[in-house]
């Protein structure tokens, strides 16, 4: 009973082709040519006196499955070429059987080939999705630890890390004697927007706020919002001078903003204090009063407007 596989052949005797379509159900007869250009196939090729070690190497480099049906003049031939590529043969002598024995293997051969190819892109595809997702998850962790740091109304740096670089400033300043200033912000009237606009106007307001301070100061400058309509900025390695220019440079762009409500538009002005470290300053806690009692100074001397004080007024 013939095997039920399609294959393909190049037979040149009349013999081993029709015992060949004899034994499978169909066969397609090739020439050198057409092999070359077949891929993944299982081909039962005769050899003839004029297939030479380079033609049948050319054939092996191909991703075919072959089944060579040789004489005992290729023997040594199809020993070398066995030591680096795998196919199977049989002698023009073997019995009859012989040709579908190894047919059978060569078929087994394939199949668990191509079962190791799938395992091995499946590997590959999950390998991949693996690294990605780490990837993913080392970016999501990094997102959140920055987040983390953030306000999540104005993306400014929140209190409590504020804090923490203003600590470190205070400790490298110690260290190596160099000059940094810290300002505090506070928008001037700031209730009567949300009591006149809306608690959405009024966010508006700080966002719109924030984005100003963050425009102005350099990426070294160090931003937060303090608390509600507070801000701060640590102006690093900054004199007076220079802290105060940064200062009035915000002042400028947030008395050319405009905002728009339904009822009319209207604008707003900040109060700063602002003061450079001096080695007196005891802690973050005794800077950041410092500064807090400058802005205080400059609200109850009519608002929109920035206090100095330095540690020589406040220590002596």
């Amino acid at each position: 009973m013939p095997i039920k596989a399609e294959i393909f052949a190049r037979v040149k005797t009349e013999d081993t082709k029709t015992h060949v379509e004899s034994l499978f159900e169909k066969v397609e007869l090739l020439s050198y040519e057409d092999i070359l250009d077949k891929n993944h196939e299982i081909i039962l090729y005769e050899l003839l006196s004029t297939d030479n070690i380079g033609r049948i190497e050319e054939l092996l480099k191909t991703n075919n499955f072959f089944l060579f049906i040789s004489d005992e003049f290729h023997d040594s031939l199809l020993l070398t070429l066995s030591q680096k590529y795998y196919f199977v043969f049989m002698l023009k002598s073997d019995p009859a059987s012989e040709m579908e024995i190894r047919f059978n293997t060569l078929r087994q051969h394939k199949d668990m080939k191509r079962e190791l190819e799938i395992k091995s892109e499946e590997l590959e595809s999950t390998i991949f999705e693996l690294a990605f997702a780490s990837t993913n998850v080392l970016e999501q962790n990094e997102f959140l630890e920055q987040m983390a740091k953030k306000d999540g109304l104005t993306l400014l740096y929140n209190h409590s890390f504020f804090k923490d670089k203003l600590k470190e400033e205070i400790i490298r300043s110690e260290r190596y004697n160099n000059m940094f200033c810290l300002a505090l912000f506070d928008l001037d009237f700031f209730k009567k927007v949300n009591d006149n606009y809306g608690h959405l106007k009024g966010d508006e307001v700080l966002k719109t706020f924030a984005a100003i301070i963050k425009d102005s100061i350099r990426t070294t400058d160090i931003a937060a919002r303090y608390g509600g309509e507070e801000f701060a900025v640590i102006f690093t390695e900054t004199d007076l001078e220079h802290s105060v220019m940064a200062i009035e440079r915000i002042r400028t762009k947030l008395s050319e903003t405009v905002f728009n409500s339904d009822k009319d538009c209207f604008k707003i002005t900040f109060s700063a204090g602002l003061t450079p470290y001096h080695h007196c300053y005891k802690d973050v806690e005794f800077m950041v009063g410092i500064s807090d009692k400058a802005m205080y100074i400059s609200k109850s001397s009519g608002r929109n407007r920035t206090t100095i004080l330095t540690g020589e007024d406040v220590c002596g």
